[in-house]
């Protein structure tokens, strides 16, 4: 039998049980309770007459997650049975799903915590944490991945600075649930998806010109390949983490660090979506870019100088410049997504420094919907949670320069000064040689004489 149809039929066991119950129809069997309430994984798996553990064995090195089962309680919960092959000698717990009830043109995914609820060797039962289960006939899960914590020992983690939060695990299925004649009916059915190949996390810093304090806007990003060909990226669904930090330093009470609690969002990018920033200090540079980019454009916005003034002697410019350190970090990658912006505040007095700004975390794609040989594709995505480092990958610089105005300006007032100095200082300067011109004189007129005086002198004696 194959195993969708072993899902298939766990389903409709499992589905028969929990509406018998709904409406009266029958009796649930007993079931072992665990400690927590929820019936043990075996005792419901086994509800399958097709079920068998040797279908699933035990294996040490695979670290994997892979989805046995859905089923959905009367209560509205969502269950997910996980077959973990190395469950006996690494006792991993899923993190998060994603999900989505809507399909095809609707697709909408969403990054759903997973609750721990009991296991048995390799096989381990979850909630979905904050999910009830619709009230329509038919219901839909689409689910793209699953997730668990990254792990230092066996996952190789990410480079220039980026660190992995939750290794994800392809799933690309779609689960239904319905009636037919008045009797449920699942049916389960592979789905494409499209996976993330190479990433990575950052954010470029745009400061806002002089003001009483230090103030930058952070523009985050994520670029990265995929193992599909992509003309055209139309639509992109995002999920990230921020916390807020802050940093103080002074006299009396040290360094301290303060750190909020994380909260979960979602950033829906169209490529028509375009973002303009200004910090509106004096000479504050304007930045203007595409929430869907190519690496090519990203780079051009940033690795460029833009007159901020231009004045009768001056000219202000802001030159903006990816470090090479960020310029490894986005080669080889085709297509950066702009998904939020966060501010940043330094104030430094004489006793105290405090540094304030946002911590992004955990990014991964949703969905992409994109244009590839005139066929628009809209998949949901196979990508880790991945963080970036807390350092911009641009340098930002302020170049004042004098203007052709102020150059011959300089020159005039130099030529200035030179004839004052040469009016204040030519007199002294005139008498001085002339004075020692005498000297010269009567030096020459003494060596000239000198030896007419010793010969008279001679012939007198």
């Amino acid at each position: 039998m194959s195993v969708a149809k072993k899902i298939c039929g766990l389903t409709v066991l499992l589905l028969l049980c929990f509406i018998s119950v709904l409406f009266g129809q029958g009796n649930l069997p007993v079931m072992a309770a665990t400690d927590n309430g929820y019936s043990s994984v075996l005792d419901d798996l086994k509800k399958d007459s097709n079920f068998s553990e040797s279908y699933y064995p035990a294996a040490g090195d695979d670290y994997s997650l892979q989805i046995i089962q859905l089923a959905e309680s009367v209560n509205r919960e969502l269950f997910v049975y996980v077959y973990q092959p190395c469950g006996k000698t690494k006792d991993f717990r899923a993190s998060s799903i994603n999900i989505s009830v809507t399909v095809n043109d609707e697709l909408s995914y969403y990054n759903y915590k997973m609750e721990y609820l009991n296991s048995s060797g390799v096989f381990y039962k979850y909630k979905v944490k904050d999910f009830a289960v619709l009230d329509a006939p038919t219901r839909y899960y689409a689910i793209s991945s699953i997730y668990r914590p990254f792990d230092g020992d066996i996952d190789e983690n990410a480079e220039h600075g980026n660190e992995i939060t939750e290794v994800n695990y392809n799933v690309s299925k779609q689960y239904c649930f319905s009636q037919i004649n008045g009797k449920p009916y699942c049916s389960v059915v592979d789905i494409e998806t499209i996976t993330i190949t190479d990433k990575f996390v950052g954010f470029v810093r745009y400061k806002d010109g002089f003001k009483l304090y230090v103030g930058a806007c952070d523009s985050h990003f994520v670029a990265f390949n995929t193992d599909k060909p992509i003309d055209k990226l139309l639509e992109a669904d995002v999920y990230y983490t921020t916390q807020a930090y802050t940093w103080q330093s002074g006299l009396g009470i040290g360094t301290k660090e303060y750190f909020k609690e994380k909260s979960e969002k979602y950033a829906y990018l169209k490529y028509t979506d375009k973002v303009e920033h200004n910090g509106g200090g004096l000479f504050a540079g304007t930045y203007t870019w595409d929430r869907i980019e190519t690496t090519e454009q990203f780079i051009a916005e940033n690795d460029l100088t833009q007159n901020v003034y231009s004045g009768a002697l001056l000219d202000v410019n802001v030159a903006n410049k990816i470090t090479d350190e960020g310029k490894a970090a986005l080669q080889g990658k085709k297509w950066v997504l702009r998904f939020a912006e966060t501010s940043y505040w330094l104030s430094a007095g004489q006793y105290s420094t405090t540094v304030m700004y946002t911590l992004v975390g955990d990014v991964t794609i949703l969905r992409l919907k994109f244009e590839t040989d005139g066929i628009t594709y809209n998949l949901g995505v196979i990508d880790n949670k991945q963080s970036g480092s807390d350092k911009p990958i641009n340098e930002e610089e302020l170049q004042i320069k004098p203007n052709t105005t102020g150059i011959i300006m300089i020159i005039l007032i130099l030529l200035i000064i030179l004839i004052i100095v040469f009016i204040a200082f030519v007199p002294a300067v005139l008498s001085l040689v002339i004075s020692l011109f005498k000297l010269l004189c009567k030096f020459l007129l003494w060596l000239i004489c000198a030896p007419f005086k010793l010969i008279g002198k001679i012939i007198k004696h």
